[in-house]
């Protein structure tokens, strides 16, 4: 089957190609016309244009045609009738909603980030952790874990849920702040040290999903007192500080484990912790 594959393509790395292989047909690179919609993006000192890109990978023939979407030639791709792929990221999906708006579009992660073991402690469990197999419980941690994979960070995706009532209130993950694409513009001092290096973990540019979703929860005015939060890994201690003041009283992971005061944090304010297996 021949696709339509949609997307700003900044500079190329193996999981771009690793994902440019699973969709053959027509390539659509997004030109300046549309990317530049999104803010800061005309300080991405690492960009080739849309047609430096059309031509290095010309010379891969993984494409058979590729065509450079501007303004002149957006109407090829209203007109296309092959399922549309479009990696999924800010830049994309803000084209998407302007652009294609009728049209069915299937996002896929897609990206290069560390994804070899952190630590041996990531899949130790306390002997007295409370341990879920409920179905549903399951059922919002796999959410959670999809929703984790839209999150650039090149360390770890974290996705976050907060229920009530067994209703999702809010779903968030991991973010670069001011834009998804700050951390491919700009760099993250993350980055000069090694994944053992925790001390560092707080010069990210990202905000956790935690801290996200409790600070969207404030913005709409939405109560966390008495919710549940699902997420896919422990809270560090600033986010477990974030999580016991803000009322949440049960608090579901899948993976990591605590570091520091964060359970102590967590048990002091009566929040139950509960592992998602």
């Amino acid at each position: 089957m021949d696709y339509a594959v949609v997307s700003y393509l900044p500079a190329l790395h193996k999981g771009y190609f690793d994902f440019f292989k699973k969709y053959p047909g027509t390539l659509y690179v997004l030109d300046s016309d549309f990317v530049l919609k999104t803010p800061r993006m005309e300080r991405d000192i690492r960009a080739l244009t849309a047609q430096e890109i059309k031509v290095l990978l010309e010379g891969t023939r993984l494409f058979s045609k590729i065509v450079v979407l501007d303004k002149n030639t957006i109407g090829d791709l209203q007109r296309e009738t092959a399922p549309i792929i479009m990696p999924d990221d800010e830049i994309n999906r803000t084209f998407a909603e302007t652009e294609l708006k009728d049209k069915a579009i299937t996002f896929v992660p897609a990206f290069l980030r560390w994804d070899r073991q952190i630590s041996t402690k990531e899949f130790e469990v306390p002997p007295d952790r409370v341990i879920s197999q409920d179905d549903f419980d399951k059922e919002v941690m796999a959410i959670a874990f999809k929703e984790s994979e839209k999150s650039p960070d090149w360390w770890r995706q974290i996705g976050a849920i907060l229920i009530r009532d067994k209703k999702a209130i809010l779903t968030t993950h991991n973010t670069p702040l001011p834009s998804e694409y700050s951390l491919n513009a700009f760099g993250d001092p993350r980055s000069n040290f090694e994944a053992s290096e925790g001390q560092f973990k707080d010069l990210s540019k990202f905000i956790h999903a935690e801290a996200n979703i409790i600070a969207q929860a404030a913005k709409q005015g939405t109560p966390t007192d008495g919710a549940s939060l699902y997420i896919t890994t422990f809270p560090c201690p600033a986010c477990a500080k974030l999580v016991a003041m803000a009322g949440i009283k049960e608090l579901y992971y899948s993976k990591g484990y605590s570091m520091l005061d964060a359970e102590d944090i967590l048990r002091a304010f009566g929040v139950k912790i509960i592992m998602v297996k």
